[in-house]
């Protein structure tokens, strides 16, 4: 009979379910992640990647431990929203500011920067596509950015709403699908992380404030 192991972290640190033969072997691996959800299977070249609904999702992002820095843990919920290069050359950052004011964001620190590739394996650590992650990188490359740390009441969850609400509003369909205008930090934990690399530590403790 196969079983079915209950959710935990393999070797790699990620969060996944097994399954398993009568006799104990691991037949397969379910990863169980934020982006997506998939069997992680082997390509031709013995690379890992998640099968979701016949699509390969390869890592290929980079994660690095937070400082170990005491005030990290007391920093008070802030959102990481990025106003990505199509945003910018469409003149969208006084609509954008706009818009998360009405939703009761408050802007505490914003700054221009240039994307690199470091910067957007470690923006995006989970997962780049083969077939689109050149694009993304041609994209997210091609002219500044605009990074903004929001507080606010239920931050997250508006900012992520306002983050769908503005590609509705602007997008351009017959762009590629990398071109979406706009990013949003979806936890505590990711906003953080994502804030660290364009900003040091304390000036985000200034302006974010602690608990």
């Amino acid at each position: 009979m196969i079983k079915h192991d209950g959710e935990s972290i393999d070797q790699k640190g990620r969060l996944v379910r097994l399954t398993r033969s009568p006799d104990g072997r691991v037949v397969e691996t379910y990863y169980i992640g934020r982006d997506c959800e998939g069997v992680i299977k082997l390509d031709e070249q013995g690379r890992e990647f998640v099968d979701v609904n016949g699509e390969k999702r390869f890592w290929g992002g980079l994660i690095d431990a937070l400082p170990s820095d005491k005030r990290i843990r007391s920093l008070d919920e802030f959102v990481v929203f990025v106003l990505k290069p199509d945003g910018m050359r469409m003149e969208l950052g006084k609509a954008v500011t706009f818009l998360i004011g009405q939703e009761g964001g408050k802007i505490v620190a914003e700054r221009d920067f240039v994307f690199d590739e470091t910067s957007i394996r470690k923006m995006y650590p989970h997962f780049f596509a083969e077939e689109w992650k050149q694009q993304l990188f041609d994209y997210l490359m091609s002219g500044p950015s605009r990074c903004f740390l929001i507080k606010g009441e239920f931050a997250h969850r508006k900012m992520f709403a306002l983050r769908n609400s503005i590609r509705q509003l602007f997008g351009h369909g017959t762009e590629p699908r990398v071109m979406s205008l706009v990013h949003c930090s979806q936890r505590q934990n990711d906003s953080v992380k994502q804030a660290l690399l364009h900003f040091s530590l304390d000036e985000i403790v200034a302006t974010v404030g602690l608990r």
